[in-house]
C-alpha cells in the first residue's frame, strides 16, 4: 500500500513512510520498521528522480 501511495498520491512521501513504519512497528517488530523505512526510502529517491 506505501508504495502505491508514494508512486500514485500526491501525499507527501514522508507521511506514507512514517504510516507504514509505524504499522510494521505495530504488527511486527521493531528491526521490521527499519526495513521498510530503508525500502521504502529508496523506492521514493527512485520515483522522485524517474519524474
Amino acid at each position: 500500500m506505501a508504495t502505491y501511495e508514494l508512486c500514485r498520491c500526491p501525499t507527501p512521501p514522508a507521511v506514507g513512510i512514517n504510516e507504514a513504519v509505524e504499522l510494521a512497528k505495530k504488527f511486527s517488530t521493531e528491526d521490521s520498521g527499519r526495513y521498510i523505512n530503508g525500502v521504502l526510502n529508496t523506492i521514493a529517491r527512485s520515483h522522485a528522480n524517474a519524474r
